[in-house]
């Protein structure tokens, strides 16, 4: 029992820090696609490619991929537990949880791999 509490507890945190690294991360983004650079040419194709094949900031936006994610399906899960408490749904919340989180990070990190290296243009 007291694993579980731990465990528990660790998820919380990776939530906490998800969220707030999320709104770091966010709004760096806006900050750059909104302020620094104009919301016209922000929002063009060209300049969308270009941003996925520049280093730092293609970076960024895989690391704010998988924020955002393990963020939001760390969140349905906790919501989801917080319907049922049996041990057989909170087993197959966790694991239905963790197999959505790795399908959609790989899904959107084979469109940021795509961007980069050209399968897109």
């Amino acid at each position: 029992m007291g694993d579980k509490i731990m465990t528990e507890r660790k998820i919380m945190m990776i939530q906490y820090v998800t969220g707030i690294l999320s709104v770091f991360l966010v709004s760096v983004h806006l900050l750059y696609q909104g302020v620094i650079v104009p919301y016209e040419k922000a929002i063009s194709f060209s300049q969308v490619l270009s941003l996925y094949r520049h280093i730092f900031y293609g970076s960024m936006l895989e690391i704010l991929l998988v924020v955002i994610l393990v963020h939001g399906f760390n969140g349905l899960r906790i919501i989801l537990l917080e319907l049922n408490q049996s041990q057989d749904w909170s087993k197959a919340v966790d694991i239905i949880t963790v197999i959505a989180t790795v399908v959609t990070i790989a899904y959107g990190t084979r469109t940021v791999i795509l961007a980069v290296f050209g399968g897109v243009s």
